[in-house]
């Protein structure tokens, strides 16, 4: 029986529609890089920066998801850890960047988890994150579903474009752009808000 062919990275979606808005162009130049993503899920938008030469790191809270992430990407140099991102965070070497999507900035108290990844970023070092953007702020309970189909219970941190600015400076992050992009013709108004942050040149890391 001939042997499953390495599946063939995409590219990395920002948004919760595939090929709109921005993609991996948004990183530059990662060779070399050390990359984490807080809430990988089945480490789709991880592969894309692996084959360009970043050291790639997924984290996610969900067993499932990083077997699927095993299964599908195994055959790429990323390291992948089952747990909490914020105790991930405590025991990581520095961070060239750090990124999330839908995943942990969002669905940890940004008071708890943003000073923790810009204590750990190297100096000059990005965050870069997309969350939803509905109508109404403040924490909310919510059902996630994964990529396996099951359902999770979450908490979700909602805000608008002041408020994550807000939360990111309170980090000792510079914010650098925040984007809100449309959904796509016959969607919904707005799909998303993507972050771009950064950690000051003369800041010491952890």
């Amino acid at each position: 029986m001939p042997h499953d062919r390495p599946m063939t990275p995409g590219r990395v979606e920002w948004t919760q529609y595939p090929g709109h808005g921005p993609g991996t162009e948004l990183f530059g130049d990662i060779r070399g890089l050390t990359i984490a993503e807080l809430g990988c899920g089945n480490g789709d938008n991880l592969a894309p920066l692996a084959v360009r030469g970043a050291h790639c790191i997924g984290v996610d809270l969900a067993p499932a998801q990083i077997s699927r992430a095993r299964t599908r990407w195994g055959h790429l140099p990323i390291r992948l850890h089952c747990g909490d991102a914020r105790a991930f965070l405590t025991r990581t070497r520095p961070l060239d960047i750090c990124f999330s999507i839908f995943g942990a900035v969002g669905l940890c108290p940004p008071e708890q988890l943003l000073p923790l990844i810009a204590q750990h970023l190297r100096p000059g070092g990005r965050l870069l994150f997309s969350v939803p953007d509905p109508p109404w702020l403040g924490p909310r309970r919510a059902v996630m579903r994964l990529a396996d189909g099951s359902h999770v219970p979450v908490a979700r941190w909602l805000s608008g474009p002041q408020g994550w600015k807000a939360a990111v400076r309170a980090a000792g992050l510079r914010c650098l752009h925040i984007e809100a992009i449309n959904a796509p013709t016959g969607g919904d108004g707005t799909c998303c808000l993507l972050v771009h942050a950064q950690k000051s040149v003369g800041a010491s890391d952890a």
